[in-house]
């Protein structure tokens, strides 16, 4: 039994067509050190062992809330937001854990992120929010090396151009539970970056870390990769020449309009520099809006990647 002093923790797990795998996840969210948990899932239409495997951990862990709902079927962002919409937590000391259906959690994921976000110390309705590092393991959990993490600092500067946290990593208060779920899911371009941007945009405080939390399969369906394997990031440069980043700058202009009245003063300098950089016509214009832009990506090759979308005016 867990003790009454614990944190609840709200495990949002989106689902779909996950019975090769997500059993292993539930075994390992029931591992947790961290006993105080609900679980929310929402599937988005699998056709395949997916509910009646959750059906039956359900009924394996009565002492536990085990809910399933019917998920939006518009893909995994909008499948998350329909969680961040649907969770309703007691009260504002309740934490919340993105979850997908494919990883292996750590037994003290959860443990190990209370602590980090209690560490924080957020002020009354401040967003707080815990990233990790993860495992990198093949279908049959195999180590296979490890994600990236920051070489530079984190912050909005940085969040406007790239996500540096993994979703399946974050666990985050209901102060930036409340900011998301000011953002339409249309305007998002992944969930866990705009968990990133709001958390750092409104005020928040962010702690990323190094120590992997969970194993994180990587296997042909994974709606994104790690972003540190090669294949991913020579994926990412096509996708700049196709037109993709300038269609995701275009959502994260309209998911921070969303957010608009909670941006702090810093925040919206930044987002003004944002949008003069990507809608200067010039190219000599954009070059030294990006230059004194204020913004910044983690890695030379993202840096080398922002300037070549500053030529092409693919930002």
């Amino acid at each position: 039994m867990h003790s009454p002093h614990e944190p609840r923790v709200h495990i949002l797990l989106a689902s779909y067509q996950g019975a090769a795998y997500i059993g292993a996840q539930l075994a390992s969210i029931a591992a947790q050190t961290h006993g105080n948990w609900h679980l929310t899932i929402s599937d988005d239409g699998s056709a395949d062992d997916t509910l009646a495997i959750c059906q039956a951990f359900a009924a394996q862990h009565p002492r536990h809330t085990v809910r399933l709902i019917e998920g939006p079927r518009q893909r995994s962002t909008a499948n998350f937001f329909h969680l961040l919409r649907t969770v309703a937590p007691a009260s504002d000391d309740e934490l919340f854990a993105f979850c997908d259906q494919d990883d292996v959690w750590m037994p003290d994921k959860l443990t190990r992120a209370i602590s980090a976000l209690r560490n924080l110390q957020p002020a009354s309705r401040q967003a707080a929010l815990y990233a990790a590092r993860t495992q990198l393991v093949d279908e049959q959990l195999r180590p296979m090396g490890f994600s990236e993490q920051p070489m530079r600092p984190l912050g909005f500067g940085n969040a406007l151009l790239q996500n540096v946290g993994s979703g399946n990593t974050m666990v985050f208060n209901t102060a930036l539970l409340r900011l998301l779920r000011k953002v339409q899911p249309v305007h998002s371009v992944w969930h866990d970056w705009t968990a990133y941007q709001a958390v750092t945009g409104c005020g928040g405080r962010m702690h990323f870390d190094p120590e992997p939390c969970l194993l994180y399969r990587q296997h042909a369906h994974n709606q994104v990769g790690s972003q540190g394997r090669s294949l991913d990031k020579l994926e990412r440069v096509s996708l700049l020449f196709k037109g993709q980043y300038r269609t995701w700058g275009d959502q994260t202009e309209a998911a921070m309009d969303d957010l608009a009245d909670e941006l702090d003063a810093d925040a919206r300098r930044l987002l003004q520099n944002y949008q003069r950089m990507r809608r200067s016509p010039d190219l000599i214009q954009r070059l030294q809006a990006g230059w004194r832009s204020g913004l910044w990506r983690q890695t030379p090759s993202g840096r080398a990647s922002l300037w070549l979308g500053l030529v092409l005016n693919q930002i």
